[in-house]
């Protein structure tokens, strides 16, 4: 039954792919980066309408004339360290599989944007992560994996987000320019209530339309499709960012210490981001490196996670 529903929904996702204004494709894996645990892997697909959708303004609050919706599906894998145990390790971690449906509208202009967001998902069996990770673990020649059996147990969830961003005029330099994107985000919702502040700096070939934003350490990150134009020849961009994500509730930590595991409640993570994007034509791929530092409250302890990520974007005519 949970098969068929994935099935139903890849080909959903198909279908809108072929059909849509503007899609992306985002594949994250901290292979890349030499590791293999905790945050070990994410699958995000966007589609994003069009100037001016048909669809209801429902930021008609916000006076920007540009109007956009966009849906994404977000899955990710969660795993311990050690994986060759079967029985739970408590200090560490638990396996979890994450998948969510996202909603956005957006207002915005050329310096402005505004996002408001609605997603429900699943955390469990639901997600197929077990099935996804041993496959994965079985082409590549890994080790699978022998913990499954203890992941988190299903739980639906659900939040709302509102994100509000600007980007400056690009700046000339030489043959160059340069553009800087800052935002401001708030969550609420069972998996995850937090607020975060972040900021990008882009060197280009040619100026740019689309925003930058720093984004979360996990997700797909939908902002970074809006205004997203084909260029007519080869051209490139490279971005740095930084954000500060601070945290009220992260259900994968809160659940685990529920059920008896000896962590603690997360406070605040420092990420950056270095990306270098490819342009030709309507297509744009990009390779990027993520790192977080990561602060957990009452006993004062930190570490740090890194991961590696491929995103591809195409505009349909």
């Amino acid at each position: 039954m949970k098969i068929n529903l994935l099935k139903k929904s890849f080909l959903f996702l198909t279908t809108s792919l072929i059909y849509a204004d503007t899609v992306s494709l985002v594949l994250e894996n901290d292979v890349i980066v030499w590791q293999d645990h905790h945050y070990t892997n994410g699958m995000y697909f966007t589609w994003m309408s069009d100037n001016n959708t048909t669809f209801p303004d429902l930021l008609s609050f916000i006076d920007l004339k540009q109007k956009n919706v966009a849906f994404s599906i977000s899955h990710a894998i969660f795993t311990p360290e050690n994986k060759n145990i079967s029985t739970r390790d408590l200090n560490d971690l638990p396996y979890a599989g994450y998948v969510a449906l996202n909603f956005l509208a957006y207002k915005s202009s050329a310096n402005f944007f505004h996002e408001a967001g609605i997603n429900i998902g699943m955390v469990g069996p639901f997600a197929q992560a077990d099935t996804l990770q041993k496959n994965f673990h079985s082409v590549f020649g890994f080790n699978e994996p022998n913990g499954w059996d203890n992941q988190l147990d299903d739980e639906f969830i659900y939040g709302i987000s509102y994100n509000a961003g600007y980007k400056t005029d690009p700046i000339k330099i030489q043959d160059l320019s340069l553009d800087l994107t800052t935002n401001m985000k708030v969550d609420l919702g069972n998996f995850y209530t937090g607020t975060l502040v972040g900021t990008s700096l882009r060197l280009s070939s040619i100026a740019m339309r689309s925003f930058i934003t720093a984004g979360n350490f996990i997700g797909a990150n939908e902002t970074s499709v809006l205004n997203y134009e084909p260029t007519k020849s080869f051209n490139w961009a490279l971005s740095l960012g930084i954000h500060y994500n601070r945290f009220n509730t992260y259900y994968l930590i809160d659940k685990a210490i529920e059920e008896g595991y000896h962590l603690y409640e997360l406070d605040y993570i420092i990420g950056q981001k270095f990306a270098l994007d490819l342009y030709y034509n309507a297509l744009k791929v990009s390779f990027y490196l993520k790192s977080v530092d990561i602060q957990t409250k009452s006993i004062p302890s930190s570490s740090n996670e890194k991961t590696g990520g491929v995103s591809i974007v195409w505009k349909w005519d």
